[in-house]
């Protein structure tokens, strides 16, 4: 593997870096997981502490009381957090740059030593310490410190998610387990939930006394909206490769062992959740692999077995535009590549990487498109995708170059995958519009409905991007002499691709059947045509019934599978009467007015026009009978009312077979 990274990676470290002050001998560095901020301190802050993050570049000076061992802003950025013992964090007001008077707060408990503190939300302050945490709220106006609550339990060491709001504490440790103690936070509250055991040995074999968990072994994160906490299990001997297992939190709050991704390798790892895709980083290796939690293909206890969805590949290369210090007919930067997966190298959750011997802040993100060229199986890939945020045209590319490349085999699954989604979407939208809740999820999907909040790809969209250069391609391709073939695989594709949105219950549009009888007729399969229509497969509608009867002149029984449609759908009245006199089938078309109780209310006018261009004297004869008759009937005479505007049709009449007869006298 290139040290330098892999052109072709899943991953790239984001564009722009944060720049800060490198670790030195006077310079100390801190990141504030909550802010997602870097704070360098220089001489103890003395000499300056510079605040580096996404819009945000401060500078200011404090005074040096002592060795920092944590410094952090509250979320407001009204407090600073300063922790120089190892009982008790100091807390400053903080007003655009100018750092005041403060308090300081100790332990409760006297022989506690301060592990750690956070801030949960604006003015809550949480210490953590080997005798368990304690909650405080913090007034701004005047710092003061109210002590809300504590909890009392032997911890270790803690793991703190501001994303989850989820603070996780080790409060045991056995030869093959360590006990995780959780609890959730929201303002002003505080919330201890069922601890839980998590494995620390290898796959297989015993326990080593080597093997522990440390909190660098454990990541908190959302993965598919459940909150999930990822741990690294290492092997108990050299030959066994390390795992990771992920515990996910039910419905109850309860965090469950639900996954156990298989990484192969042995060493030192980190993890990030980018988009619920769970990153393990081997540095030994240099390498990243991805995890899709939801293509575990193995299921045995309640836990899924889940492996990388394709090979491990480094972070693509990266370096560092630096001014040039030693003059240089070239005014522009020297480009310095960067070490990847170097040992100063530090994550944080959810896509951060820190390098702070080179002073760098990364926003880890994901190349989707050289992911989607090293996966082989295609329908795994838009399984995949259809989960990852802003991949919709790259799951379209996937489509277009499964049907391009003629794979058609695993075709109709990636349309059934797509549609699925589809299905799920206006499902959604239908019960947001009846008022009812759309977090429950639905029997037919595994895993629930939280799953399928990514890409949605409507009939429009595919027809558009897929299907109509599909079919471009083929009446290309037959004006060079091979289009038959061409327009048959189109038929097996959009033919596919409806049965798909069928067997997921969504309504076939029409643009898609006026798809299908295209390229049914350019291919000539006329009998498949046939076919198709008899059985329903190509839904009745007015838009198919106008379709057939244009094709009339390639297709001569496209107009009788026409009427027949529009029979079926008994709303087309008017629409079959209109179709049969344009086909000078005058007759027929009395015969079916009468038939469906139209025969007192259709135009004379366009009956008697159709049977004149007809030119049939006889076919003439008898719908102007017809309509003479009608009239004695509504009106008690043979003539046609002025607004009818039937005298040429008269004069034919009596041109051809003399006075008008009275039919008074007839049964009428």
């Amino acid at each position: 593997m290139d040290k330098a990274g892999d052109n072709k990676g899943y991953l790239q470290l984001s564009e722009n870096p944060i720049r800060f002050e490198p670790v030195s001998t006077v310079t100390n560095v801190f990141f504030d997981d909550t802010s997602k901020e870097v704070l360098s301190v220089r001489g103890g802050g003395t000499l300056g502490v510079v605040v580096r993050g996404v819009g945000r570049d401060r500078t200011f000076r404090m005074e040096d009381r002592g060795t920092i061992s944590s410094l952090k802003f509250s979320p407001d950025h009204l407090v600073l957090s300063v922790q120089r013992s190892k009982n008790s964090v100091e807390l400053l007001s903080y007003n655009e740059g100018e750092v005041g008077p403060g308090v300081v707060q100790e332990c409760r408990a006297k022989s506690a030593n301060l592990l750690g503190f956070i801030w949960t939300n604006k003015d809550d302050l949480v210490l953590v310490t080997d005798h368990g945490i304690e909650l405080y709220q913090v007034t701004k106006e005047r710092l003061s410190v109210r002590h809300v609550r504590s909890y009392s339990l032997t911890c270790s060491w803690f793991v703190w998610s501001a994303e989850c709001g989820l603070l996780l504490l080790c409060v045991a440790t056995t030869p093959t387990t360590t006990t995780l103690q959780p609890f959730t936070f929201k303002p002003g509250q505080s919330n201890k939930l069922s601890k839980f055991e998590v494995e620390v040995s290898g796959s297989c074999g015993a326990h080593s006394p080597g093997v522990t968990l440390g909190e660098r072994d454990v990541c908190v994160g959302t993965v598919y909206n459940q909150v999930s906490v990822c741990v690294l299990r290492h092997p108990a001997t050299p030959t066994v490769a390390a795992n990771l297992d992920v515990y996910s939190q039910n419905k109850d709050g309860v965090f469950k062992k639900t996954h156990i991704c298989r990484l192969e390798l042995t060493g030192r790892f980190a993890v990030n959740i980018i988009d619920s895709l769970i990153i393990v980083h081997h540095q030994a290796s240099k390498t990243s692999l991805l995890f899709d939690i939801l293509l575990g293909s193995e299921v045995s206890g309640g836990v899924t077995v889940v492996y990388p969805i394709t090979v491990p590949r480094s972070v693509q290369p990266f370096a560092l535009m630096e001014p040039d210090v030693v003059p240089s007919p070239t005014p522009h930067p020297i480009a310095v590549p960067c070490e990847l997966y170097a040992a100063t190298w530090v994550v944080f959750q959810p896509d951060i990487v820190i390098d702070a011997r080179l002073g760098c802040m990364w926003h880890l993100q994901l190349r989707l498109d050289c992911l989607a060229e090293a996966v082989e199986d295609k329908s795994q890939l838009v399984d995949c995708l259809l989960r990852r945020k802003q991949a919709k045209p790259l799951v379209l590319s996937v489509v277009k170059q499964v049907v391009e490349s003629r794979q058609l085999a695993c075709l109709g699954q990636i349309f059934d995958k797509i549609n699925l989604a589809y299905r799920q979407h206006l499902n959604s939208i239908l019960q947001s519009q009846m008022g009812e809740s759309v977090s429950a999820p639905t029997p037919s999907t595994a895993g629930g409905s939280s799953e399928r909040k990514g890409v949605v790809i409507e009939q429009a969209e595919m027809y558009s991007t897929v299907l109509a250069p599909l079919m471009e391609d083929a009446e290309k391709q037959e004006s060079e002499g091979d289009g038959g073939a061409c327009s048959r695989i189109v038929v097996g594709v959009v033919v596919e691709y409806t049965r798909s949105l069928g067997s997921v219950g969504v309504t076939v549009q029409h643009f898609l059947h006026q798809l299908v009888i295209n390229a049914l007729v350019r291919a000539r399969q006329f009998y498949q045509l046939h076919q198709l229509l008899q059985y329903h497969v190509l839904a009745d509608s007015k838009p198919l019934a106008c379709l057939l009867l244009s094709l009339v002149g390639v297709y001569s029984a496209g107009q009788q599978l026409s009427l027949d449609m529009l029979r079926r759908l008994n709303t087309a009245h008017d629409e079959i009467i209109e179709v049969l006199l344009s086909q000078h089938q005058v007759t027929p078309a009395l015969r079916y007015a009468r038939s469906v109780g139209l025969a007192e209310s259709v135009s004379a006018r366009k009956f008697l026009e159709a049977a004149m261009v007809s030119e049939d004297l006889q076919v003439f004869y008898s719908t102007f009978t017809f309509f003479a008759l009608r009239n004695t009937r509504l009106r008690g005479s043979p003539a046609f009312a002025k607004g009818e505007h039937c005298e040429m049709y008269v004069e034919h009449y009596k041109k051809h077979f003399g006075e008008l007869p009275d039919y008074s006298s007839q049964q009428l």
